[in-house]
């Protein structure tokens, strides 16, 4: 059976580098011993390991225990639980909140219909419900979001059971998409046991991972709709006819039955939300190896899934304002205020929380294989705030064995013959593996 599975379109996923990482892995686990894999993300590797291992997968992301869960656990789910699921959700809410925000549905149809780019750059530029409830900024839609946001406060739907709809409609996806995943969202937490719950709301994340109307299929920002001068881009309607009209509760069944035929094992898989100290002081005896795949860059992942992240608190979080030219506006990405921020991106906190990382595995005498990714100068990758260099030599302090595999050639070097990979042009991923010498 296959454990290759995605989930998520992932920044830096490891999809491809699945047998490479497994490889690796196993060399230096006992076969009974339990794997952590502490940056899940999207549970791809964790998934990969479980194949062999018990995994205890950790991120502090919610989204990433539920697809983690999702992929690992059993689930008891009878075959006729599917399409009692898709008759449940057809309930009076469900038509009323349609029925609500058919003003905005008819007219982003007709503006995708007659290919009228200035209703869709409005929609891509001014359309969440959300925003114009905060800031009543006007444009050419203001009185159907105004007329909107009216009839969700009078059918009392102004809050979690419009929570896509409201924050996200129109931006990230088509108002009628937004309105079925607050449908299919609403069921979930209705009518599906909490022992399932997860299972079905992974299928809910790859969903909205796939229709989203962004460049990349993630949720940094919303799409450019203009130039640098100003005109509207032909690509705004291109990517809408691609991305907002697809059939979101086709996808989704296509999705839940996906996960529901996942093989699992008998392995014990444990899932954990927290930061990475929290997860390697709770770790069980058992686990031998830890594999971490933080990030490198001053990017902040959490701003490419804070819609993800939203789906799975149903919180209706406050949105994080920016300040401009001293005029403060609502972020254009609609994030989340307070969303995390990871340590290993802060320049000036990432070197602490590498070593922090080396410590505490070391100490809890356990192997670790580090993801490395290395970039191009000349190319417009970020550059990395911790560099290889300085990696291996704080590894160096805290484990016997320190050595570097490259996924393209599979040279092994041991650390001090380790300047032709901190040279080289290579730009495949690099696993730094460290290891201690058994004590007697």
């Amino acid at each position: 059976m296959s454990y290759n599975f995605r989930t998520l379109n992932y920044l830096g996923s490891k999809l491809r580098l699945l047998d490479f990482i497994e490889d690796k892995i196993l060399d230096v686990t006992p076969k009974d011993a339990g794997i952590c894999d502490l940056f899940a993300g999207s549970g791809c590797v964790s998934r990969k390991l479980s194949r062999t291992h018990a995994v205890v997968a950790c991120d502090i992301q919610g989204y990433s225990k539920v697809i983690a869960e999702a992929l690992l656990k059993k689930f008891v789910l009878d075959d006729n639980a599917i399409d009692c699921f898709f008759k449940d959700i057809n309930t009076d809410m469900s038509e009323t909140l349609r029925k609500v925000f058919s003003p905005l549905i008819e007219l982003e149809n007709n503006a995708i219909d007659k290919k009228n780019l200035e209703v869709l750059t409005c929609i891509l530029e001014h359309g969440s419900v959300e925003v114009y409830k905060i800031e009543h900024n006007t444009s050419y839609i203001s009185d159907y979001l105004s007329i909107v946001s009216e009839h969700l406060e009078n059918e009392h739907l102004d809050g979690e059971k419009s929570l896509i709809s409201r924050y996200y409609g129109g931006v990230y996806f088509s108002y009628k998409q937004a309105v079925e995943i607050d449908i299919i969202l609403e069921g979930i937490h209705k009518f599906v046991s909490e022992d399932n719950r997860n299972l079905f709301l992974a299928a809910l994340l790859s969903t909205a991972s796939d229709i989203v109307n962004t460049v990349g299929k993630h949720f940094a920002q919303p799409i450019k709709a203009r130039d640098s001068k100003g005109n509207i881009k032909m690509t705004v309607y291109n990517k809408a006819v691609k991305d907002k009209t697809i059939n979101v509760i086709k996808l989704y069944r296509e999705w839940l039955i996906k996960y529901k035929n996942l093989k699992k094992n008998e392995y014990p898989h444990i899932t954990m939300t927290g930061d990475f100290e929290q997860c390697l002081k709770m770790l069980p005896n058992s686990v031998k190896t830890v594999y971490a795949d933080p990030p490198y860059t001053r990017d902040h992942y959490s701003r490419y899934y804070h819609v993800l992240e939203t789906l799975t608190l149903r919180d209706n979080p406050k949105i994080s304002t920016v300040t401009i030219h001293g005029s403060t506006h609502v972020s254009n990405g609609i994030y989340r205020e307070k969303r995390h921020q990871s340590p290993f991106c802060i320049k000036s906190k990432a070197t602490g929380a590498f070593r922090k990382l080396f410590e505490l595995t070391a100490k809890s005498g356990r192997n670790l294989l580090l993801s490395y990714s290395p970039y191009d100068e000349t190319k417009k990758s970020h550059p990395r705030v911790v560099t290889m260099r300085q990696l291996l030599s704080i590894a160096e302090e805290y484990f016997d064995n320190v050595e570097t595999v490259s996924a393209g050639s599979f040279k092994h070097n041991k650390l001090n013959s380790s300047e032709h990979f901190l040279e080289a042009s290579d730009e495949a991923e690099l696993l730094i593996i460290c290891t201690n010498n058994i004590q007697d």
